[in-house]
């Protein structure tokens, strides 16, 4: 099968001015953190003026005018660790003895899953991906793609997933010795050519390489991981100690815990992301706190996987972030997740709202940018138009000081109405703008039908 390109055709993007304003705008700038009747200019892709409706519009008669009215305007969000192609997972029934632990778990489901991907496949599970993310009101997605099967052209058909919808984000292929040397190799080349043939320049991506957990990685493999890729410039993202299983193969193996065995082969630095952490002591929380990597959790999947909690709050001087690892787009219900099982765990309800808001607001775009060279998170003159319009009717006042809690208890609940990504109109009141998104989810089932028949 060949590489999927450019699929649904054509390009909006409009570099004319374009004022949008709302009844309430979230700008997240501490100097101004929310503005009532307020309006946003964008031109070439950014934003370039933020205020007053009235004063913006004054200013700029010849710019067209979206007039939104009631409800919110927010950042987009940013969701840094997301497993696109779990999307044909959704209600397949593997049909095996049910696993009773986290090894059986990858063995008996995901990396079933992922050895019958094709490309077809794995372009559309992205696409979907995609399109869920841009409906939950994320603009950008780091992405981390397995399918041991079918590895050359694998990170293309993905590419050509967020090109066709405009979404920014990252993509990777995850090393591995479980498909042996040769797909070990063909991984690595693909992580290397994605890496060569987009970046933020010439495109909305900017590619990492891609790697699992220790327990499947030989020290031989870090080296020849670390050795082909030093000199590219990107960052590495990993899984790290999200079973005890993980460390206990490391110890038993190599005589040290799996932080150090990363960084022993330098692939911990501040590009990279760890995910999960939720098995970590504090010599391997003080090794990421040196080396400025960043964590990025994902506990709704660690709880639905049995696997523990990572104890987040007890990081200390390590940047921790948020992603969904698949189980769906919503980095918003992802939060609200962390919120509750963060109380539960502490035994004090009054405990997390403000560290958690700082990921969601905070900590994500900023690891975001370190990783892409983009800022994001913000509507501030100068930075890209990420914008998100939510039809949010709230009951309550929303003010600066209250934003998280309608965050977590009203945009939640709520798909957004409207998504300027650099500031093309990608989605509005529904309708995808650049794709037939009945079409395509159509396509969608067909091609995941066909994919669960062959396993």
């Amino acid at each position: 099968m060949s590489t999927v390109s450019s699929k649904w055709g054509c390009s909006l993007t409009d570099k004319a001015k374009l004022i949008v304003s709302c009844q309430d705008i979230f700008t997240n700038e501490k100097s101004c953190p929310l503005i009532r009747s307020g309006a946003i200019l964008m031109e070439d892709g950014l934003v370039k003026e933020v205020g007053e409706a009235g004063k913006i519009k004054a200013r700029y008669p010849e710019a067209k005018v979206e007039n939104l009215g009631a409800g919110l305007i927010t950042p987009g969000l940013v969701n840094l660790h997301h497993h696109l192609y779990s999307s044909f997972a959704r209600g397949w029934n593997p049909g095996t003895e049910s696993p009773v632990n986290f090894p059986q778990i990858l063995e008996r489901i995901w990396w079933r899953l992922d050895k019958a991907l094709n490309l077809d496949d794995i372009y559309y599970s992205a696409i979907v991906g995609l399109c869920e993310s841009i409906r939950m009101g994320v603009t950008a997605v780091v992405d981390h793609h397995a399918g041991q099967n079918m590895v050359t052209g694998s990170l293309d058909n993905i590419a050509a997933a967020f090109t066709e919808i405009g979404l920014k984000g990252s993509v990777c292929f995850e090393l591995s010795d479980r498909g042996g040397s040769s797909i070990f190799q063909d991984g690595l080349s693909e992580n290397i050519n994605a890496i060569e043939k987009y970046n933020m320049t010439n495109s909305k991506l900017e590619p990492m390489v891609g790697l699992h957990a220790s327990l499947t990685l030989s020290d031989k493999s870090l080296e020849t991981i670390y050795r082909a890729t030093k000199d590219s410039g990107a960052g590495y993202h990993l899984h790290l100690a999200e079973d005890k299983s993980d460390q206990e193969d490391s110890e038993s193996k190599y005589g040290m815990r799996v932080t150090e065995r990363f960084a022993r082969y330098n692939l911990l630095n501040d590009k990279s992301l760890a995910i999960h952490g939720v098995h970590l002591n504090d010599d391997e929380i003080k090794i990421l706190a040196d080396a400025g990597a960043n964590l990025v959790i994902c506990p709704r999947s660690n709880q639905n996987n049995g696997v523990g909690i990572p104890r987040w709050w007890d990081y200390d001087n390590v940047n921790v972030g948020l992603g969904t690892d698949g189980i769906d787009s919503s980095v918003i219900n992802e939060a609200k997740s962390a919120l509750y099982i963060t109380h539960h765990e502490r035994k004090n309800p009054d405990f997390g709202f403000g560290r958690l808001s700082d990921m969601l607001f905070g900590r994500n775009p900023e690891i975001f940018e370190k990783i892409t060279g983009v800022r994001v998170g913000k509507i501030a003159a100068g930075h890209p138009a990420d914008i998100v319009y939510w039809d949010y009717d709230s009951p309550t006042p929303v003010n600066e000081n209250n934003i998280a809690g309608h965050y977590l208890y009203g945009l939640g609940n709520h798909l957004a109405d409207t998504v300027w990504i650099d500031g093309e109109k990608v989605y509005g009141k529904g309708e995808f703008k650049k794709i037939d998104y009945r079409k395509l989810m159509s396509e969608a089932r067909e091609a995941a039908g066909s994919l669960w028949q062959r396993l």
